[in-house]
């Protein structure tokens, strides 16, 4: 393609673009192919489907000095805005080369926040995600009138945002669609019963909810979501009729800032469905609304966990704080908002010690033990993380100060302190001293034997088990390795991480043995491995954002030329995010099949035979039985050609 016709076809598509923005209500904009396009104009006549973004959008003068330009990425073509210091502020793009733009993205300081999507390329948006620093969700709109119609994916904390959103406005739509559906309730593995329990209390909410809105405001307009939290954990498969695990939030509670005032607002239970959580009946703070009662007396929906509530009529929500609690999380929110730009490692210490100084203030003013057992906990983790991450090394020493102080105190909070602090000493360690790998290894595994001994009732005993594990497995002692995934699966068959562990040892036995994967693949056709009976099989474990696997890849699909169909490749994907995948393997051909279940390192795929790293290779001989596992891509080659012979 020479330059002129690469020109004028990216004008056609700032055309056809501009186009379906004046169907939607601009007026019509004419001579498009013979003048460029004004950027100002594509500035503030593009904005999002959806209107709670927070996106860039500059001043008129930044406006007149942005710049846009064609650019080409991977499959897509389209436009580029950017401003005065190159800068992104604007993507377009048309990813299926019908000259037409299908995704419009929006950023904030130079990271994308927003995308609008039209997949099924008929001009109109049909999806919408929230990226980066935004969140993680991602709305349908099935009939494209700009109205989310079911939520694709949501995390907990936006489940809690969409909530007080959709008590602002009384909009009984938006809190409906933070229920599971019929099909989400029959596909999460729970018994027919809780099924028809969950079916009845999604209908009762949304009647109740439409009434109380009916009846008046619920929240305040201008009320802000500053904050959110509630106690996670997992209901086990085998136990109350559950086929699968079940991992859900109690005693949920979303704060919220209004005026001057902070105030909490009782959402209570939720759950996960695949990729999305949902709530599970009507919040608590609502079955308040016009009551005139005073407090709410929540005793846990999963978890049996009394929370008395106060909640005041005319807000639907708690009394106020005390104001140097209020102070405090305004604080704490001002210090989080500066940590998501921070700019140099000096001031990112500073954030961090800032932030550890205004917990240890909500530690020492809680009001009660389950308050104060939050906060030590939201301590001891995100200092530890910001002590492995290399941005905040002081933060030991106020670990081990938080630890002795609990120590005295005794109970759970000292193991989950200790294990953190351990965590964080090892990651600052590795991080100081790479070339002292093995001596900081060796210091590890011994404190995790420790902490073992010292808190086996620990929620974080069957990890620091497993990471023993993980060390004996690299290390070639898989004798050793497989007895600590039994230690998990026989004492801890309740935690989340023993799937993994029975997938593990399930795996480290192997050898000799045939072994069949059976599930949906990328491009959505059923997949069983035992088609492939009488050829060699090799089954590659990858991930994206791992470069050892693309490596891999490439050389696969060399194999895959030299020997023909004496041997069959298949991938297993292990991405959380399958479109990734997708745009991979179809961007370098790799064509073999790739399986595919959702929840990445978590997926069912990944927790069958206790996948732990990726890249990881099994090569299964002709007969079925797999030859061996943990194949190393260097010896590939030459185990295939011996088989072969």
């Amino acid at each position: 393609m020479n330059d002129n016709v690469f020109y004028c076809r990216y004008f056609k598509l700032y055309a056809v673009a501009l186009f379906v923005m004046a169907v939607a209500g601009g007026p019509c904009l004419t001579g498009l192919l013979i003048a460029a396009p004004a950027v100002e104009d594509t500035l503030n006549r593009f904005k999002p489907t959806q209107s709670d973004v927070d996106y860039d959008q500059p001043t008129a003068q930044g406006a007149a000095q942005a710049q846009l330009r064609s650019v080409r990425e991977v499959n897509a073509s389209g436009w580029v805005v950017t401003d005065v210091n190159d800068q992104v502020l604007r993507k377009f793009f048309d990813t299926n080369g019908d000259t037409k733009v299908d995704r419009w993205s929006y950023f904030k300081a130079g990271i994308e926040v927003y995308r609008d999507i039209d997949s099924d390329y008929d001009g109109r948006a049909d999806q919408f995600r929230w990226l980066g620093a935004a969140g993680i969700r991602w709305g349908v709109d099935e009939d494209a009138n700009g109205t989310i119609d079911y939520w694709k994916v949501i995390s907990a904390q936006e489940v809690s945002q969409e909530l007080i959103a959709a008590m602002q406005n009384g909009d009984q739509s938006r809190f409906a669609r933070l229920f599971a559906s019929d099909r989400e309730i029959q596909g999460l593995g729970v018994s027919p019963e809780l099924q028809q329990e969950l079916s009845d209390g999604r209908a009762r909410a949304v009647q109740a909810f439409a009434a109380s809105a009916a009846a008046g405001s619920l929240l305040q307009q201008d009320a802000r979501w500053v904050h959110f939290s509630g106690t996670h954990g997992v209901l086990p498969s085998g136990s109350d009729g559950r086929t699968q695990d079940l991992y859900v939030y109690d005693n949920v509670i979303a704060v919220i800032e209004h005026e001057t005032n902070h105030r909490q607002i009782l959402v209570g239970a939720l759950l996960r469905s695949g990729d999305t959580w949902r709530l599970v009946q009507l919040p608590p703070a609502l079955s308040m609304a016009g009551s005139g009662t005073q407090v709410a007396q929540y005793e846990g929906y999963f978890f049996n966990s009394r929370n008395d509530a106060p909640i005041a009529p005319e807000q639907v929500g708690a009394p106020e704080m005390s104001a140097e609690i209020q102070q405090l999380l305004a604080q704490l929110e001002k210090i989080d908002l500066k940590l998501v730009d921070v700019s140099s490692a000096s001031a990112g210490q500073l954030l961090n010690k800032q932030r550890a100084d205004v917990l240890v203030q909500l530690i020492s003013k809680s009001s009660s033990a389950e308050e104060k057992s939050n906060w030590i906990r939201q301590f001891a983790d995100t200092v530890s993380a910001a002590v492995q991450s290399g941005s905040y090394p002081q933060g030991i020493a106020q670990l081990q100060s938080l630890d002795s102080q609990v120590a005295q105190a005794g109970g759970a909070d000292h193991a989950y302190v200790q294990f953190r602090l351990m965590t964080a000493r090892y990651g600052d360690s590795l991080r100081k001293s790479p070339e002292e790998f093995d001596t900081v290894q060796e210091k590890w595994l011994a404190d995790l034997d420790a902490f073992v001994k010292k808190f086996p009732s620990s929620g974080d005993a069957p990890e620091a088990i497993f990471q023993l594990a993980i060390a004996e497995e690299f290390s070639g002692s898989y004798d050793r390795a497989i007895a600590y995934y039994g230690e998990i699966v026989s004492k801890y068959p309740k935690a989340p991480i023993a799937i993994k562990a029975e997938g593990a040892q399930r795996r480290l036995n192997l050898k000799g043995k045939p072994l069949a994967l059976v599930s949906k693949s990328l491009a959505g056709q059923q997949i069983d491995t035992r088609r492939f009976s009488g050829r060699i099989v090799v089954i590659h474990y990858w991930a994206s954002w791992s470069a050892p696997s693309k490596q891999d890849m490439v050389l696969l699909k060399r194999l895959g030329s030299k020997y023909g169909d004496k041997i069959a490749v298949v991938g297993v994907n292990l991405d959380a995010d399958r479109n990734v995948a997708v745009q991979l393997v179809q961007n370098s051909d790799f064509s073999w099949p790739h399986l595919y279940s959702s929840g990445g390192m978590d997926s069912s795929l990944a927790n069958q035979l206790g996948i732990v790293s990726v890249p990881m290779i099994f090569l299964v001989g002709a007969d079925g039985k797999v030859v061996k596992t943990s194949v190393h891509s260097a010896e590939l080659d030459e185990l295939i050609s011996k088989l072969l012979k």
